[in-house]
């Protein structure tokens, strides 16, 4: 006989779901509200934008490809929906409509410096 008693427990968090009170106000809980894939996201998209290259999914995969052995298109593309939907990457134009590129927004770029500050102070690289 299955035990079907949940409990009250939620289901697990989609990568697509957005939280209701988005954007918090406060940059570190923004930071620690993404999965460490979004956040490796955001960080290859930024490397992408730094080093001139187009952020195209295929683009980051590959950068990603760095820290993950394979990265499929399926965890790829909802984890760069939710990243446009919290306002840290937008949307941009690709050569023809099947290709979307993606692009730090301001609030995506603030958010990577405050926790680039962070670490920075608490490795002594620099006083608050």
């Amino acid at each position: 006989m299955p035990n079907h008693d949940s409990r009250g427990l939620e289901s697990p968090a989609r990568a697509d779901a957005s939280l209701p009170d988005y954007p918090p106000k406060d940059g570190r809980r923004a930071w620690i509200e993404l999965t460490a894939f979004q956040r490796d996201c955001l960080e290859a998209v930024a490397r992408r934008e730094r080093d001139g290259k187009r952020c195209y999914p295929s683009g980051i995969t590959w950068t990603l490809e760095r820290r993950y052995p394979t990265v499929s298109r399926a965890r790829l593309e909802p984890n760069l929906r939710a990243l446009v939907g919290r306002g840290l990457l937008a949307e941009r134009d690709g050569p023809d409509e099947r290709v979307t590129a993606y692009g730090l927004t301001g609030a995506g770029h603030a958010l990577l410096i405050q926790r680039a500050e962070r670490l920075a102070v608490l490795c002594d690289l620099r006083r608050d």
